[in-house]
């Protein structure tokens, strides 16, 4: 999956791949080894860059990314490929019935809603953990929650639903 991360006006696309038990991450046409190990219960995470080691705070919101790391406080706005093409083709906010699928394999750590929930645009509905990573997954638009298909816990494959809204 690639991603797109803007900080200030520069824009780089970042792509992860797992190769042989390692993670790599790959700017352009420099890549770099990593191993992640969260620290604890929140976004404390002990972080190896090609056997440099760093302590790095990570806040989620919606596609913002706030980095705590080398003394320094960093705000990323990150999409990858499926919402930029999401976005593209989006001319107006869907009604009705939306589903909220997983992008990727992975973990459920986090139900934050259950059926009968009012929610607002952007409002994290699951937070799914992939390649060592939590994705907080979030309402594209306000709405009611009228199915949750996920526990914390389970292990679902990509495009599993998770969450109906109406």
């Amino acid at each position: 999956m690639r991603y797109h991360c803007k900080l200030g006006d520069r824009e780089v696309v970042v792509s992860f791949e797992r190769r042989g038990g390692a993670l790599f991450a790959r700017f352009g046409e420099v890549e770099h080894r990593l191993d992640l190990s969260l620290v604890g219960d929140g976004g404390a995470f002990s972080m190896l860059v090609d056997g440099h080691s760093y302590d790095v705070l990570a806040d989620t919101m919606r596609d913002q990314v706030t980095l705590q790391m080398l003394g320094e406080r960093f705000v990323v706005q990150v999409e990858d490929d499926r919402e930029r093409a999401a976005q593209a083709v989006a001319g107006q906010k869907a009604g009705g019935r939306r589903e909220v699928r997983a992008a990727m394999p992975g973990i459920v750590v986090d139900v934050r809603v259950q059926v009968g929930d009012v929610v607002e645009e952007g409002q994290v509905l699951v937070v799914l953990e992939a390649m060592k990573m939590q994705n907080p997954l979030g309402a594209e638009s306000a709405g009611k929650v009228s199915k949750v298909h996920c526990k914390k816990g389970d292990t679902v494959a990509a495009g599993a639903l998770l969450a109906e809204l109406e």
